[in-house]
């Protein structure tokens, strides 16, 4: 009897999330972090903190936290925000992953909202939310727009840039990751995320929820902060880099002239256009890609299409405010 007492209630409980949550330096905010998951309205979570070899008191703050799903790792050495990713997913036991950052607050549904939706939803391999942006006192500073749900658009997206979700509102089936071999990887200058959506998004799907499930800190010490302002030129190559091989990996082929121009005019930031003529080669090698996209029969021709017409008018309108601006 008490054994089927027992698989009862780990059938009621199931499935399980493990939300990893890498942890460096975050004394001033883990606490809010760690809180607003012990304050979810989902409840069958574990939390994975990867202590990375902080030199503040951030663990003086993770063990004020009596509770016995939050299970604390420590590295022996600073090994990052990817490899402590990693190791989390690692160590967790969840039928979903769910990612925080130790400076970001989780709204009260977030778990809730997320599980039901993939759980009804099992074609969704990973699924976002909208975030709110708040300031180091952690006063709103404004919403973000509601990101794209659309998993082929998603798709078509992440052949040129990142996807329109933060990583903070991720969550992950856990045997997605594993059957794929999925890994956050270091030397991106803050843009593991990218890396790993973009991989992710050539073996499965990734959608969205129109909630807000997330309050993403604005701060001074924030990572993609600093990795943009420090590293701008190590940064752009980077994003250059996986531009490139996001278009390969998914059967598309472009000359060395043309990638130079998609890199320099769809840059992460200030890309554009310097000349007329290279607006009409940007539009010719747009409509090369869309030509091997058909040729390819690729699910998703009508939204690579859309985004394609999107990045163009884009540059149109802003070489028509060049010019007109140089006539003055």
């Amino acid at each position: 009897m008490m054994k089927q007492c027992r698989e009862g209630y780990k059938k009621i409980l199931e499935p399980l999330v493990s939300v990893i949550m890498p942890s460096y330096n975050a004394e001033s905010y883990i606490g809010q972090a760690i809180e607003s998951i012990l304050y979810q309205t989902y409840e069958n979570w574990e939390l994975i903190i990867i202590e990375d070899a902080s030199t503040d008191r951030s663990m003086d703050v993770i063990r004020s936290y009596e509770d016995d799903r939050i299970k604390v790792y420590c590295n022996g050495y600073n090994r990052g925000i990817a490899a402590s990713t990693n190791r989390g997913i690692d160590e967790c036991h969840g039928k979903y992953v769910a990612l925080l950052d130790d400076d970001d607050i989780a709204e009260k549904k977030r778990l809730e909202l997320q599980v039901n939706y993939l759980e009804r939803h099992l074609e969704i391999d990973i699924l976002g939310g909208r975030t709110t942006y708040i300031d180091s006192q952690g006063e709103l500073i404004d919403y973000a727009a509601v990101p794209r749900y659309n998993p082929r658009y998603i798709k078509a997206m992440l052949l040129f840039n990142c996807m329109d979700f933060m990583n903070s509102t991720a969550m992950i089936r856990k045997n997605f990751i594993v059957k794929n071999r999925l890994l956050y990887h270091d030397g991106c200058y803050g843009m593991q995320d990218f890396r790993f959506y973009m991989e992710s998004s050539k073996v499965g799907n990734l959608s969205t929820i129109k909630d807000f499930v997330l309050r993403h800190r604005m701060h001074e010490n924030n990572t993609t902060k600093k990795m943009t302002e420090n590293f701008k030129e190590e940064r752009a190559k980077v994003y250059a880099q996986l531009q490139r091989d996001s278009l390969y990996a998914s059967g598309f082929r472009l000359n060395e002239a043309s990638l130079t121009l998609v890199n320099k005019v769809l840059a992460e930031f200030n890309g554009k256009c310097d000349s007329l003529d290279e607006l009409v080669q940007l539009y010719e090698i747009l409509q090369e890609l869309l030509k091997q996209g058909r040729k390819m029969e690729i699910d998703y021709y009508d939204e690579m299409s859309h985004v394609c017409r999107t990045k163009i008018a884009k540059q149109v309108i802003e070489f028509k405010n060049l010019f007109d601006y140089k006539k003055r």
